[in-house]
């Protein structure tokens, strides 16, 4: 009985978060008004350093992200001077549940991406509304070495999970995963190898015309890496070393389909 009660809200929360979801596409494809988009750190450990990092962050901290949204924008015919509202939220110590391991069943995983709406839910914004972008950058002490988890940016549902390390040094690095993200939410798809990290030709390149082709001087945003040759590539540490390339401005509604 409890199995399928269980089963029965589940439904219901996935029939909800589909019609949200619809309504949400539509109003990130078409850049019309203000673009609303929440960055809210969370504390993710114990550590008195992130504490203190994550007390200090400012919100200028973020104000390239916006530029450099209206730059690449006007690079195709998009004006988008006055439609970008980023703010900084309060911060949360509320931890998202954990992911599901790489090997595990989709059924998992649609149940991890159900639990985290259910989440961000109850960790939003006060005035949120059903289309403000919430970018929840998780923040964890630098002396702990292991790997960050992967970086998540959904369309559905319209939340990114950001992994970063508590340290300034990071923060040009921290804002092109950001934007990265941030970009997934709009419907832009990866273009990088998932195994190897090297971004595929021709449309993880910022420049695929370029003669010799490589070494590229910029990476696509969302190939994340500068190549440098047909195997190899240099990870983009900021911003101003990445462009949006035409694939991705066709996937989130820059040229016209």
């Amino acid at each position: 009985m409890f199995k399928f009660v269980r089963i029965a809200i589940l439904l219901i929360v996935l029939a909800s978060v589909w019609g949200t979801y619809n309504t949400q596409k539509n109003v990130t494809r078409d850049w019309q008004g203000v673009l609303s988009i929440s960055i809210i750190p969370v504390i993710a450990d114990d550590k008195a350093k992130t504490k203190s990092f994550v007390a200090n962050i400012k919100p200028k901290r973020f104000d390239e992200i916006a530029k450099y949204l209206q730059t690449n924008a006007r690079r195709f015919g998009r004006n988008l001077e006055s439609s970008i509202d980023i703010r900084l939220e309060p911060t949360i110590d509320n931890a998202p549940p954990d992911r599901p391991a790489p090997n595990a069943s989709v059924l998992s995983r649609m149940f991890w991406s159900l639990q985290l709406r259910w989440w961000a839910w109850n960790n939003q914004p006060k005035d949120n509304s059903d289309d403000r972008i919430r970018l929840y950058v998780l923040y964890q002490s630098p002396d702990r070495r292991t790997a960050l988890p992967h970086s998540t940016g959904l369309q559905n549902g319209l939340i990114g999970l950001i992994y970063a390390r508590a340290e300034s040094a990071d923060r040009r690095l921290h804002n092109v995963i950001i934007t990265h993200e941030l970009l997934h939410t709009f419907g832009a798809s990866d273009k990088y190898d998932l195994r190897t990290g090297q971004p595929v030709f021709p449309q993880g390149y910022a420049d695929p015309d370029r003669t010799p082709v490589v070494p590229q001087q910029f990476a696509e945003i969302m190939g994340r890496g500068i190549p440098v040759s047909s195997n190899q590539h240099v990870v983009a540490t900021r911003l101003s070393k990445t462009r949006v390339g035409k694939l991705t401005a066709s996937e989130i509604g820059w040229l016209d389909e």
